[in-house]
């Protein structure tokens, strides 16, 4: 039969195992809440690829609508122009959706970098220190030029939008087979414009991808494939000033 004084020392040893695994579930939670933000600001870098196509998608749509009013006139022009417009509208739509992901994932990308200074400050081998210090500013780096890129991108599908736009007004009031005539000219200004923008989309949704995967725990995923890609800032003002004003 246990003694009392038995017993008393199994429920300390018992007090002791479980206080030394919550310590240490405690300490391990803690080392993987920085690896989870990365994954989280990869999976919004990836989200925010994923609506750059979307946003690249629409454009066409919206181009292929404007092309086949201004050169398919049909005997009743409502129709064609009510299509028009109402990809133009889904355009407008996808645009937003893409700004609101670029911002989350600049706002997680964020979090996470600071995170890993944390954790970095806590290190005390200075080489491990200085080689985490390293990676992690390569990794924000790379993070920094795809957001600048993105940045470059907007400003050019901004004013591609407000042109498409200027267009739809202008045949709003004027719904005739003159009035298509006079924008024929515009609306193939703004296919030569949106061919440049969509092969920068291209690659800025490529680059997207791959900045997530950087930050990712899991190892590479499949993506869809671009084709070609420009994007560095000479040529992306070089785009801007192709619209009239």
């Amino acid at each position: 039969m246990p003694t009392k004084a038995s017993t008393h020392r199994h429920a300390l040893t018992r007090v002791s195992q479980i206080s030394i695994c919550t310590v240490a579930a405690l300490v391990m939670c803690g080392c993987a809440s920085t690896y989870r933000q990365g994954d989280a600001a990869s999976d919004s870098l990836s989200k925010a690829g994923t609506e750059i196509r979307e946003e690249s998608q629409a454009i066409d749509v919206t181009l292929a609508s404007l092309d086949n009013l201004v050169n398919k006139p049909g005997p009743d022009l409502r129709p064609q122009y009510a299509r028009y417009s109402h990809s133009l509208d889904r355009l407008v739509a996808a645009s937003k959706r893409a700004e609101k992901s670029a911002e989350e994932a600049k706002k997680k990308s964020a979090d996470f970098f600071e995170s890993w200074d944390k954790k970095t400050a806590d290190i005390k081998y200075e080489a491990v220190r200085d080689q985490s210090v390293s990676r992690k500013t390569q990794v924000s780096d790379e993070f920094n030029t795809v957001n600048s890129r993105y940045r470059e991108n907007q400003a050019v599908i901004e004013p591609l939008i407000s042109y498409l736009q200027d267009i739809r007004t202008a045949l709003s009031t004027d719904l005739t087979l003159g009035g298509i005539q006079s924008v024929k000219t515009l609306a193939d200004n703004a296919e030569q414009n949106a061919q440049k923008v969509q092969t920068a989309l291209a690659r800025l949704s490529d680059e997207l991808y791959d900045s997530g995967e950087r930050m990712s725990s899991i190892g590479p995923r499949e993506q869809p494939v671009a084709e070609g890609g420009v994007g560095d800032s000479t040529e992306t003002n070089q785009q801007r000033g192709n619209l009239p004003r």
